[in-house]
């Protein structure tokens, strides 16, 4: 590799030129402390995982070069280094002491830190020459008899499960003065815990070889992504470069190993087998934490460590040292946690601190108490969140919650049925808890009956808390002691498996083996009531109607988180930087408005875009305006225009005679594509373009993978290919990957805004227009701009993600077809992804023009 800059990145392969610009930019970012916030659109296919592994990573091991080279220096993570640091400090004035003295105590930090590195280093190397399987019996401490006793608990948890209903039964649950008297008694058995412990880790320390608490790394590489498919495909990429060693005595004798920690959820993680079973994740979550609550050894997790054990505890360091071995996928936990006899849920926590390289899916990063209570510390970490295009929706998605009112009613009954099963076998804290429980849910359950009552609820009315407490105490009830008293006593998981038990009773015979998939009520339900303590400044509570009569049967209880800054700013506070990075980025401006209205877009935030790595002649862009004298206009007053909709479907049929393979067409939703295809079939239309490619088309109810299996088999077996009807936002629209043969054109019909009228839209829309006049001292015209802004947005991010699904290699190839007249506004254009409006074809507005240069298009393709 000639290229000095492909050197510094220590890239695998030749990297492309706009590799070389990303991986620049992303330098800068990094070395340049004016920047806070990268926002990087490079599209799919045109590697940018693996520029922002290169990039990010060389300057992660240059930085740890000065460090252990003592050019720079950062907080140790030692407490010992720490002690000795400070002590040095008191007992010297620093200021008054020679350069040299102060010389010499760094590089003596600096020399402690280097050897043990090193000799950790060693150790990862040696244990790479084992096989995983090879675990000394007196290291496993009766092996054999751990075996008996996983399988006696199993068998033990088998005949709990069947026992009458005891297991339901609440633990007991203390007030707060109880919990006072109790701790005190807490408090002095872990004070004398602590000190067991401190005496087992000093002759543990005689005995290690390697100590490696002073070895923490400080400043660390988190990697996000929406799914675990993203998150694999990331450790893949991390497996290809080779980077150079940080430790300046070890480098051309020992390699460093790159340390990468995957970290994941239970119910990725679980090797329970009762527990790992349960679908809902807010289920395995309980589960689990209920069975740590255990006073009876025999009922716990076997997997499980507890501090006061450890023969446990070195087997999760061991998970760790082996963690770091290789790159491993977060797929190979579950079995290397088998192998080891420890939870992998728990025993990847340990790898925290000194991992360079950790990976998450977004929920872990997005939540501050899920961040807490895993002990991971965003300070001095670059914080890279891929996918980055939907971050605001999934903000937005996490921290709201839906309820349909049938939900709230069988969630009432749910608790009266438990709580008159076993009131009696209840101590007071559980009693008083689950009574305030069910007046809360009660009193939400009357209010929206009595106001259905009075007045047809329509989509996006609000919900007055202060309405719904009126005239009752409920203003009395503390949400956050309700809510400490539900994740203290994990009652959650003992009310929902019995009432899940007595649903099954209910069933037939053949339907009682199969497990629900849906998130159960009662979890859903406490995360609305929890959502009443937070500032109504962040979110607001809602309704949503289906149902064109006054009947409650379609009313849904909603809170929309509002602001999704507010929880972002947590981590853009803690880290050192934060890198946004997508395919199809654009509209940015809602980055900068909505989640870092309090950075200085200007001067803070580094934006990077760059072409595709398709040559320019492999992509045309056509806005389509009209065709035989009928303007394209899909608006909402004429999207049923039926002499459009057929001119539409002509049209199409020419396209598709001159597009060859596979042609895929968006449209802007399942009512509208029943509607365009119910009116084909009425003329001819139809009939003539399945003769010309076998149609295809999406339900709401469409199997993808069989609908997919079909497209890609007429086009690979029939000459003349196919074309496939989509949905924008639909399951085709993200995700599915369109490549060669299976998109050779693509269609946008229309601009796919969304429903204006939904209670989300109208409560979003009001909140903008609201801050804007606060932020505008009242201008009404900014206002307005600004919510037509965000309507446009989510309209643009849309199309740039169906777009998006089309090139995903260097030699990959596609026609775009905008078709709608406002296609040609020059500020609609500009919110198309950067590689999209530089190949747009604006020289030739008709249609049969457009005809032809398709025509010439594939002919030199084919050429």
């Amino acid at each position: 590799m000639s290229d000095p800059l492909s050197r510094k990145y220590h890239h695998p392969y030749e990297p492309y030129p706009i590799q070389l610009e990303f991986m620049n930019a992303l330098n800068e970012l990094l070395t340049n402390d004016q920047y806070k916030i990268g926002l990087f659109e490079s599209p799919t296919g045109t590697g940018k995982t693996l520029s922002l592994i290169c990039s990010s990573m060389s300057w992660l091991r240059n930085v740890e070069t000065e460090i252990n080279t003592g050019v720079r220096s950062v907080n140790c993570g030692d407490s010992v280094s720490k002690d000795a640091a400070s002590k040095f400090e008191s007992d010297h004035d620093s200021d008054s002491e020679p350069e040299w003295v102060k010389q010499s105590f760094n590089k003596m930090k600096v020399k402690v830190f280097n050897d043990k590195a090193e000799a950790y280093e060693r150790k990862l190397n040696e244990l790479s020459k084992s096989r995983i399987n090879v675990i000394s019996e007196d290291r496993l401490v009766g092996s054999g008899r751990d075996l008996k006793r996983r399988k006696k608990v199993a068998k033990i948890e088998v005949e709990i499960a069947e026992d009458d209903d005891q297991q339901f039964a609440p633990m007991d649950y203390h007030s707060d003065s109880e919990e006072r008297t109790e701790a005190t008694a807490i408090d002095r058995n872990s004070e004398l815990n602590g000190e067991v412990q401190t005496l087992l880790r000093q002759y543990n320390e005689r005995i290690k070889p390697t100590d490696t608490n002073s070895l923490k790394q400080e400043i660390k590489i988190i990697f996000a992504s929406r799914t675990h498919s993203q998150l694999s495909q990331f450790s893949s990429q991390l497996r290809l470069p080779d980077f150079p060693s940080s430790l300046p005595s070890s480098a051309d004798k020992i390699k460093q190993h790159l340390k990468y920690a995957p970290l994941g959820s239970r119910k990725q993680l679980c090797i329970h087998e009762k527990v790992s079973n349960l679908k809902d994740v807010a289920l395995i979550n309980e589960a689990c934490l209920d069975l740590q609550k255990e006073t009876e050894p025999v009922k716990r997790c076997s997997y499980h460590f507890a501090n006061n054990d450890p023969v446990k505890q070195e087997r999760s360091m061991e998970f760790r040292d082996r963690l770091f071995m290789h790159i491993h996928d977060i797929e190979d936990l579950p079995q290397l946690g088998k192998d080891l006899g420890v939870c992998p849920y728990y025993s990847s926590r340990k790898a925290i601190d000194l991992a360079e390289v950790i990976t998450m899916p977004y929920q872990l990063l997005l939540s501050s108490a899920a961040r807490e209570s895993i002990g991971l510390d965003l300070k001095n970490s670059i914080v890279i969140i891929d996918e980055a295009h939907n971050l605001i929706d999934t903000i937005t998605s996490i921290f709201s919650v839906s309820v349909h009112l049938e939900e709230f009613l069988q969630c009432r009954d749910s608790l009266k049925t438990y709580y008159m099963k076993f009131n009696k076998r209840m101590n007071g804290g559980n009693r008083v808890n689950l009574l305030k429980l069910i007046k809360l849910v009660n009193l939400v359950c009357e209010y929206t009956m009595t106001r259905a009552q009075k007045i047809k609820i329509k989509n996006g009315d609000v919900i007055n808390i202060n309405e719904m407490f009126d005239k009752t105490t409920g203003d009395l009830l503390n949400v956050n002691k309700l809510d400490r008293y539900l994740t203290t006593s994990k009652i959650g998981y003992k009310i929902q498996g019995y009432i899940d038990k007595l649903e099954r009773e209910k069933q037939p015979e053949e339907l009682k083996s199969k497990s629900k998939s849906s998130t159960p009520v009662l979890f859903k339900v406490i995360e609305f009531l929890k959502a009443i303590a937070n500032p109504s400044s962040e979110g607001k509570f809602f309704f949503e109607n289906t149902s064109t009569s006054s009947a409650t049967s379609n009313l849904t209880l909603n809170y929309m988180l509002l602001d999704p800054s507010h929880k972002f700013k947590d981590i853009v506070d803690q880290s050192q930087r934060v890198i946004l990075a997508g395919g199809t980025m654009e509209p940015m401006s809602d980055f900068t408005n909505y989640l870092f209205p309090y950075i200085n877009s200007e001067r803070q935030i580094l934006k990077f875009q760059c072409d595709h790595i398709i040559p320019e002649e492999n992509l045309s862009v056509f806005p389509i305006v009209e065709h035989q004298g009928e303007k394209f206009q899909f608006t909402f007053t004429r999207r049923k225009d039926i002499k459009m909709i057929n001119k539409l479907g002509d049209y199409i049929i020419k396209l598709a005679a001159g597009v060859p393979r596979g042609m895929v067409v968006f449209v802007p939703s399942y009512k509208y594509l029943q509607d365009i295809i119910e009116i084909w079939k009425k003329s001819d239309i139809f009939q003539v373009l399945n003769s010309v490619k076998n149609v295809h088309f999406e339900k709401q109810s469409s199997n993808t993978s069989e609908l997919l299996t079909a497209y890609s088999k007429d086009i690979e077996l029939n000459s003349r290919g196919a074309i496939l009807f989509s949905v924008v936002g639909g399951k085709l629209s993200e995700g599915i990957n369109f490549n060669d043969n299976l998109a050779r054109s693509v269609l946008i019909i229309g601009l796919p805004y969304p429903n204006l009228f939904s209670g989300e839209i109208i409560n979003k829309r009001k909140y903008i227009y609201s801050q804007t006049m606060k932020e505008t001292n009242g201008d009404t015209q900014k206002a307005e701009r600004a919510m037509k802004e965000f309507y446009e947005n989510l309209c643009m991010k849309a199309v740039n993600q169906c777009i998006g699904r089309s090139i995903r290699h260097i030699a990959d190839y596609c026609v775009i077809y905008l078709i709608d007249e406002r296609y040609k506004n020059v500020d609609v254009q500009g919110k198309l992804s950067k590689w999209i409006r530089d190949r747009i074809d604006c020289d030739d507005d008709q249609s049969l023009g457009v005809l032809q240069k398709t025509k010439m298009f594939f002919q030199r393709k084919r050429s």
